[in-house]
């Protein structure tokens, strides 16, 4: 296998990467979810909405690294 081998094993490697860590938000996300609908107060449920928006700039923040070809 030449270098185009290595180059195309590298790429998939990072487009599994980015997908492992997009899956990683929605997840994330998901438990928060779970979270805000057992909150016992409002303040609390406010705290985790907060949470998720951190997540979502989160998630931003990695689309914008993320290669187009991804």
């Amino acid at each position: 296998m030449g270098m185009m081998g290595c180059a195309r094993t590298d790429a998939n490697d990072e487009a599994l990467f980015w997908r492992h860590e997009m899956e990683r938000c929605e997840e994330i996300v998901r438990q928060l979810d779970e979270l805000e609908r057992e909150a016992p107060t409002d303040a609390l449920r406010e705290e985790v909405r907060q949470m998720k928006r951190q997540v979502e700039a989160v998630r931003r923040v990695l689309l914008g690294w993320m290669p187009s070809d991804a």
